[in-house]
């Protein structure tokens, strides 16, 4: 096999798993976030009444301020009383793959006061 072909295959492995992450990141969001983010991820589901508001992942604006690390950070930590921490639930590439999805998520626009 030349140096070409064998750089074709990789390519081609890697985005299939790139693939495959982004399925397994949607999936786990669908079955683990989206009862507080919204299937979308539009957020303002409350945990409880009188409780705060989940994020809205479509909003650009918290998209283009946060780190892919912090976001795998919350997810793993939590945040306050509103975000339980998920580290012990989810793998490495799990977390990887829901940051992805998240990312997927941004709605390119920054949002109006």
């Amino acid at each position: 096999m030349t140096l070409t072909t064998c750089g074709a295959l990789l390519a081609a492995a890697a985005g299939c798993e790139r693939k495959a992450d982004a399925a397994q990141g949607r999936d786990l969001f669908a079955s683990t976030c989206a009862r507080c983010h919204g299937a979308d991820g539009n957020g303002g589901v409350a945990l409880f009444d009188g409780g705060p508001s989940s994020r809205n992942f479509r909003d650009h604006t918290f998209q283009k301020d946060r780190t892919d690390e912090q976001i795998k950070l919350t997810i793993m930590n939590g945040k306050g009383t509103g975000m339980p921490a998920f580290g012990a639930t989810f793998t490495e590439a799990q977390l990887y793959a829901l940051v992805a999805h998240v990312r997927s998520l941004d709605s390119g626009e920054t949002k109006k006061p």
